[in-house]
């Protein structure tokens, strides 16, 4: 028969032991669920195919119509779980073109889009959520440093997001005019995913 002390200090120790690596395994197996959600969320963000990214306008009452390219963006996307869909993006102001080289030098100016200064329109959603026809996207867009919250209706289809949107000049000092209603830009945003 053996010590029935040492015996008791041995199982207190094993006891302990077996403790903290059912403690270590449990923390390991969190930390590998955890890992694994966040590549999920990661596997969702989408490639964007710059050179054919654009954003298309119409200034209704000039009936001036344009575009903007030098699009970057960050798409995370999965129509299943829009809890994790987000977009990001900028647009560079001196690619703006409305087919008036005139207009066109005039709209980088500092009274209008103010270039050197604001060189990005930028855009960050906050919630998006499906709709009969597609998606409702709400976020903030910001122009020549005034940031203002929309909402853009948009399809993905065939791996091409196009999204549809009314800003008001006057909201963000460029070519403001004596009235709001006057400033509609009709927007239109195509982004392709590769």
């Amino acid at each position: 028969m053996g010590n029935l002390d040492s015996d008791l200090q041995y199982q207190d120790i094993f006891n302990l032991s077996y403790f903290k690596t059912n403690i270590m395994k449990k923390q390991f197996f969190t930390l590998g669920i955890s890992l694994f959600i966040t590549l999920l969320s990661i596997g969702q963000t989408l490639k964007i195919d710059h050179d054919n990214a654009i954003v298309d306008f119409n200034f209704v009452s000039e009936k001036t119509i344009g575009t903007v390219k030098g699009i970057k963006a960050t798409i995370v996307f999965d129509a299943k779980n829009l809890s994790i869909a987000s977009f990001v993006g900028t647009a560079d102001v001196t690619t703006l073109t409305t087919n008036n080289k005139m207009r066109d030098n005039h709209l980088q100016q500092e009274d209008m889009f103010n270039a050197k200064k604001y060189p990005t329109l930028d855009f960050k959603s906050n919630s998006i959520k499906k709709t009969e026809k597609g998606f409702l996207m709400n976020g903030d867009i910001s122009i020549k440093g005034t940031k203002k919250e929309v909402s853009i209706n948009f399809t993905y289809k065939k791996n091409v997001f196009i999204g549809k949107t009314v800003i008001f000049s006057n909201d963000f000092d460029v070519f403001s005019q004596k009235n709001r209603d006057n400033s509609k830009v009709l927007v239109k945003i195509t982004i392709p995913a590769l």
